[in-house]
């Protein structure tokens, strides 16, 4: 391989734009890389009101951190979110480019630090912030006249 000069690595980066690091990780996660996610949402838990309390949760305990929001989602489902977070002087952008996924599974909302390394484990809504299921409780049953009348129990 030849070497190129200065000159050629300046004209190739200006036609081409900088090479990326791990461009498919940064297009999942919103344009930050995986290693400074601390909690993600997908479009369908951003559009779900009743996962606001784990964000709130979520940028309370880390005020520092930034919240990066996916514009594919309608103002109104985004709107609670970016309330919140300048609520709690949480920094938050919007990101509308083409190459971030519109459907329900993709990534709506990414609470991450600026620039350094976290590796927080887990990231998903639904693993960091489990919903407890009510535990079926059975509740005795009523008894009748009947039930009173012939058994005195």
């Amino acid at each position: 391989m030849t070497d190129k000069s200065p000159m050629e690595e300046h004209l190739q980066s200006a036609m081409y734009g900088t090479p990326k690091i791990n461009p498919d990780e940064q297009r999942h996660y919103l344009g930050t890389f995986r290693e400074r996610v601390s909690l993600t949402m997908t479009i369908a838990e951003v559009r779900d009101r009743n996962n606001l309390e784990a964000f709130i949760t979520e940028i309370t305990a880390h005020p520092d951190y930034q919240v990066i929001l996916n514009g594919h989602i309608d103002q109104a489902d985004l709107g609670p979110y970016m309330k919140v977070a300048s609520q709690n002087n949480v920094q938050f952008s919007i990101k509308q480019d083409t190459i971030y996924g519109i459907s329900n599974s993709d990534i709506g909302l990414v609470v991450c630090t600026n620039a350094t390394a976290i590796n927080v484990a887990p990231v998903a809504l639904r693993q960091k912030y489990p919903t407890e299921t009510p535990s079926p409780t059975t509740t005795p049953k009523k008894k009748g006249l009947l039930d009173r009348l012939f058994h005195d129990n």
